[in-house]
């Protein structure tokens, strides 16, 4: 079952589903109403679902599945040594870490809270008005980048379950690490409500799920894959039913079809692109993250909002989704490109997880993002190049490295000959030297041994 968890399997799944879904929401249109309010309000038409938004699509996937083939059948460097982690210091690290985030995050909301008379008046204002009471945060961050820690939650979850699922574990260290992985749950399953991240929580379910599986081998926690999608359906419909106060409709019906409308949306935003001719914005959309943590977003920003304001006429609400921003970003000859190269470097990182835990995690993340790469290019947002860097940290912290053996000079190009079976050596007292093609020639007397004179 290893190849459902491949990236090149995910990416397909994500896309497969997100097409059925939407082509099963447009053939029964007539009968969703809000799904049409919705569409309106947007200004999203279906005249640029057309053929040749389909074909680049088919192309980018082509393109993604060459580069994952190369690496499939590149050849592997053999890493000389190996690497020791040390289990309980990485899980009391992993604790540690989660607790300077979640602090964090409620040194936040408590600042927000004092502001708005107490806690309860925060929460009560999110059912008055919920937009006000995320304006309210995000006036109130900390620091520059503080969401980062925020968004970072899923990252330690993520390497807690990594180290539940590897080995037995002293009980006290199973507690701390259980009590991480919940703690982060209910953070994520309460906190998005407000500040419309709920990604955060699919992003920390598929990513424990799948590092579950890389590490265990098979199939495991059906139950509990249930359980997350009964968590993450929970928020999604808790958070429509509060930012819609207006629409006097049952709850599951207000969610399941804004659930609809977003899938629509994100394949009008894959789709329009193609349909027009757009400006191209050369990284703006895949290296913002990098950017961002280099502190040059403002830099390119000024360069490219001339080309940004143009690209709002093919953007709906949300993001470009991870096909298409390859192209609106390089165009289709270097999109095609910048595909295959994606798809390379996931693959390898796949192929790593499979003896190294920090790549299982950092494939667990990655993947959890292919997921719902219909939605967004999140594996190169400045949140999940964030989290890998900490889960690098600290693993790097925990990590002894063992001394490497001497490894002989292979030659580059190796027979292919089975080497001989010498006979075993010959005692010291019946060894001869032969040699072969001796010279003719008699050496000087000089140059004779005394023992051959005679």
């Amino acid at each position: 079952m290893r190849w459902a968890l491949s990236p090149l399997s995910l990416l397909l799944i994500c896309w497969g589903l997100s097409g059925a879904a939407v082509a099963l929401t447009l053939a029964h249109l007539d009968r969703l109403d809000l799904v049409q309010t919705f569409m309106r309000r947007e200004h999203l038409g279906l005249s640029v679902f057309a053929a040749t938004g389909l074909a680049w699509l088919l192309l980018g996937l082509l393109a993604y599945a060459v580069g994952d083939t190369a690496a499939r059948f590149s050849r592997r460097r053999q890493r000389k040594g190996t690497a020791q982690i040390n289990l309980i210091r990485a899980a009391y690290l992993t604790f540690a870490l989660n607790l300077l985030l979640l602090g964090v995050t409620a040194v936040w909301i408590a600042t927000a809270a004092a502001k708005a008379g107490g806690l309860i008046n925060l929460a009560a204002s999110v059912y008055i008005d919920s937009l006000t009471t995320r304006d309210l945060l995000l006036e109130n961050k900390l620091f520059t980048g503080m969401r980062l820690f925020y968004a970072a939650l899923p990252a330690t979850a993520c390497l807690a379950t990594a180290l539940l699922c590897l080995g037995p574990l002293p009980r006290q260290i199973r507690c701390l690490l259980l009590a991480t992985l919940i703690g982060n749950t209910l953070a994520l399953l309460i906190l998005p409500i407000v500040m419309s991240q709920r990604l955060l929580l699919l992003q920390l379910l598929l990513s424990c799920y799948l590092v579950a599986r890389l590490i265990r081998g098979r199939l495991v926690g059906w139950g509990w894959s249930l359980l997350a999608v009964g968590l993450f359906l929970g928020l999604w419909m808790a958070r429509e039913s509060i930012t819609n106060p207006m629409i006097d409709r049952p709850t599951l019906d207000i969610g399941t079809q804004k659930l609809a409308f977003y899938l629509v949306n994100d394949m009008w935003n894959g789709f329009a692109p193609l349909a027009v001719e757009v400006p191209h914005t050369w990284g703006g959309l895949n290296l913002e993250g990098l950017m961002f943590l280099t502190f040059t977003d403002g830099y390119f920003a000024r360069i490219l909002a001339p080309r940004a304001e143009a690209l709002q006429e093919v953007l709906g609400g949300g993001e470009f989704p991870l096909l298409t921003a390859a192209y609106v970003d390089f165009g289709p000859l270097l999109g095609a490109l910048f595909l295959a190269l994606v798809g390379f470097v996931i693959r390898r990182i796949f192929i790593r997880s499979r003896t190294s835990l920090g790549f299982a995690v950092a494939y667990a993340q990655i993947g959890a993002s292919l997921m719902f790469s219909s939605h967004s290019v999140y594996f190169t947002h400045q949140n999940m190049l964030f989290s890998l860097a900490l889960i690098a940290g600290l693993l790097k912290l925990v990590t002894r490295q063992e001394i490497p053996q001497p490894q002989p000079d292979l030659p580059f190009f190796r027979s292919r000959r089975r080497p001989r079976l010498h006979s075993p050596p010959l005692p010291d007292s019946l060894v001869r030297q032969v040699t072969l093609f001796a010279s003719q020639r008699r050496r000087p007397h000089a140059m004779t041994p005394r023992h051959e004179r005679a």
